[in-house]
């Protein structure tokens, strides 16, 4: 796959008085990474993305290590640096296990209801029923938002750094599961259910709802990815 330059419509800006070279390219490599921009096995000359950002090979071959240690980029000697392809056996583990913590989230969530966690959860569901049919990108922040409130609202540090920490590998492959059709539609009912059972106290109903979501997800990931591999001739 050819790299190409970004849009400048869907990276964030970054102040190039406020970070170094090495952070700027950092941040937005790892953005469109995340934001499925660059397909997984995507080439990254480091030539082609030092010129783009107008900055020197040294400070791009440092954001590569830092993307190597996120999991995002592989870096191949004498070969050059690519979009991690991860295995689907691993995306599937991946969503598994951060399904399993969401539905905890949400579960505890629903044990702690109170009037100010509802009065949250309707208004953030309102941001995300305002998003414009196709927008995929604006979806996939609302719908993080959403989640991180339920997160919050479970109570538990430590809970929402274990869900966190799965993030910076999951994210392109959620913001990709919601481009399959209808999945968007069905992603913002499930999350209208599972609001509502969490500011009902209804803990059952939130486990079972949070239980179903999340093995959506991991359907419509898988089901992304394997469409992908046929796009691009490539197979595990």
């Amino acid at each position: 796959m050819q790299y190409r330059p970004h849009c400048m419509q869907t990276v964030p800006k970054v102040s190039r008085r406020r970070t170094s070279a090495v952070d700027l390219v950092h941040h937005r490599l790892a953005a469109r990474i995340k934001g499925a921009e660059l397909e997984p096995g995507a080439h990254l000359p480091a030539e082609a993305v030092a010129r783009e950002y107008g900055v020197s090979r040294t400070p791009v071959r440092e954001a590569f290590r830092r993307l190597e240690a996120e999991g995002l980029v592989s870096v191949v000697p004498h070969v050059g640096a690519r979009v991690t392809r991860v295995p689907l056996a691993e995306i599937d583990e991946l969503f598994e296990i951060r399904g399993a913590l969401e539905v905890l989230a949400v579960q505890r969530a629903a044990e702690r209801a109170n009037p100010a966690v509802a009065r949250q959860l309707r208004r953030q569901l309102e941001r995300c029923e305002s998003v414009p049919p196709g927008d995929v990108e604006g979806a996939a922040s609302e719908n993080e938002h959403l989640h991180a409130l339920m997160y919050e609202a479970a109570g538990s540090p430590q809970l929402v750094r274990l869900i966190e920490s799965l993030g910076s590998k999951l994210h392109r492959f959620r913001i990709a599961s919601l481009s399959s059709r209808g999945r968007p539609q069905q992603a913002l009912r499930e999350h209208q259910a599972i609001a509502a059972a969490i500011a009902s106290g209804d803990v059952n109903r939130a486990r079972e709802l949070a239980i179903e979501h999340a093995d959506h997800g991991r359907i419509a990931a898988t089901r992304w990815h394997l469409d992908d591999q046929r796009a691009n001739g490539t197979q595990e």
